[in-house]
């Protein structure tokens, strides 16, 4: 089965949509643009649909008609933006009105954090950040494949607290096994307990190195876990640890000199925190079944 078309404009060769746009090019049918005009141009949209034929050219414009390649409908176009400001507002509704059924998304790089904040991001746009791509994108780009979010489903008049609060509510288990967390206090395990048992899990608490290794362990979170070398030092026994076992660090405001690290530790995903419990459930029920 073919999968779904997707439209990436804008700066996606930029380092942090690395690992999106490698699983993009092979598990859709992807376009790549690096601007709107020539997003819109893929479109066969740049006011071709507006130019009257005359009459003297009728025969001409049906034999191009014929000739030329269908038009791109994409079931998502992605506006990749690293920085803030990257693409204007105006633009994204641009790519809206060439088509308009198509899902908008815009993906975040890492400059663009704090735009919800003190910059004007784009309204009326399913925005994902550069490390939240798997759980955000991939269930709507594989159906079947894990519970699409509603937020897929709302209109775009939807603001981003209506979003987010579609991601709330009871959850239907679908997975079990056993859960390691490492966590420095029995708060942030109960926390995180709650939450992966939320998705079927069973969890055991490891509060620090010298705890007793579980066996039957499906996956591990660790919390907390700094990026310098101590850190990184201790993320790679914890992985050795649990092997073969994925595990799932967990960080705070994760740059992208972070992500490397933690992955070159051996981790199988990176979350940052804040992050949504969907997120969490996402990767555990995952993290053993996707390559990238």
């Amino acid at each position: 089965m073919p999968g779904k078309r997707v439209l990436l404009v804008g700066d996606w060769a930029h380092r942090d949509f690395r690992e999106a746009v490698d699983w993009l090019a092979v598990h859709a049918q992807s376009t790549f643009a690096a601007s709107v005009t020539t997003g819109l141009a893929a479109m066969n949209h740049a006011d071709a649909a507006n130019r009257v034929v005359p009459a003297a050219e009728g025969s001409a414009a049906e034999d191009d008609c014929e000739s030329a390649p269908p038009r791109l409908v994409p079931d998502m176009i992605v506006v990749a933006q690293s920085r803030p400001g990257q693409i204007r507002p105006v633009e994204v509704e641009r790519l809206h009105a060439a088509s308009p059924l198509s899902r908008l998304v815009v993906l975040a790089g890492s400059w663009c954090e704090g735009e919800l904040r003190s910059g004007r991001p784009c309204q009326g746009v399913i925005r994902v950040l550069w490390h939240q791509w798997q759980p955000r994108l991939i269930p709507f780009l594989q159906p079947g494949s894990a519970r699409v979010p509603e937020f897929w489903q709302m209109p775009r008049t939807t603001n981003l607290d209506e979003r987010l609060a579609c991601t709330i509510g009871p959850r239907r288990a679908c997975r079990e096994g056993l859960v390691a967390i490492h966590a420095d206090t029995y708060q942030i395990f109960a926390a995180l307990s709650q939450e992966c048992q939320a998705g079927g899990y069973a969890t055991v608490w490891h509060v620090s190195e010298d705890s007793v290794a579980a066996g039957g362990v499906v996956a591990a979170v660790a919390d907390d876990i700094s990026c310098d070398a101590p850190g990184i030092r201790f993320l790679q026994r914890i992985v050795a640890w649990h092997r073969p076992a994925p595990v799932i660090a967990l960080l705070d405001f994760v740059r992208r000199q972070d992500y490397d690290f933690a992955k070159s530790a051996g981790v199988c995903a990176v979350v940052a925190k804040p992050f949504l419990v969907y997120d969490l459930l996402w990767h555990l029920d995952h993290s053993a079944k996707i390559e990238f």
